[in-house]
């Protein structure tokens, strides 16, 4: 009975998170509220509140559904620190463009995030949180250009902090681009060109 119990809570957990996205995408998450979120869950507003604090609470929910992937793809950066950087940088970057473009989860939800809010007043935890993970997300991408450097394979001149928020910022224009325009190019078949023109520019030339 237990156990059946917590598979309920779960069920209702992951229906509530459906029609957050749902509603965020469609109307915006200022229009949204928990009690229209509650109705397209058919869920009460107790229901809500059980499972989370608030509507920021509620948001970095429906985040962290997509966020994992993501967080998985990071982690591999750096981690055989044997291996070619620049190569390893390039895997990340590009799979993370192609997971945009092939999940239809991750294309809502990136663009609720770019395009559907306004980070003010009761999303300032939504905020704090994106902080952290892009303060990671830039640290190891200046661990992996570092290494570059002192592997002799960074342009002469480019510094590694500042190669790692260039290329952070690069990618993340396109994904904003990419989910405004999407029929404008084949995100998916076009990542690795995109990630390429960026490192050419970083990437000390052969001699």
């Amino acid at each position: 009975m237990a156990r059946r119990t917590k598979a309920d809570a779960e069920g209702t957990r992951a229906a509530i998170l459906d029609a957050a996205e749902y509603l965020f995408y469609k109307h915006g998450v200022s229009q949204t509220t928990l009690a229209k979120i509650a109705q397209q869950a058919n869920v009460t507003r107790g229901a809500i509140y059980w499972h989370f604090e608030n509507k920021a609470d509620l948001f970095n929910a429906m985040l962290e559904r997509v966020r994992l992937p993501f967080q998985h793809l990071l982690a591999n950066v750096n981690k055989d620190e044997s291996s070619d950087p620049f190569k390893q940088i390039r895997e990340l970057m590009v799979n993370c463009l192609r997971l945009v473009a092939e999940s239809e989860q991750h294309h809502r939800v990136l663009t609720i995030v770019f395009h559907r809010c306004e980070y003010i007043d009761e999303l300032n935890p939504v905020v704090t949180k994106q902080d952290e993970l892009d303060t990671l997300a830039i640290a190891v991408l200046e661990r992996a250009f570092s290494r570059a450097e002192q592997a002799g394979l960074l342009r002469e001149g480019v510094c590694p902090r500042l190669a790692a928020m260039s290329l952070h910022i690069y990618i993340a224009g396109i994904i904003s681009h990419f989910l405004l325009k999407p029929l404008q190019c084949d995100l998916s078949i076009n990542a690795p060109a995109f990630v390429d023109t960026m490192l050419l520019g970083l990437k000390k030339p052969a001699s």
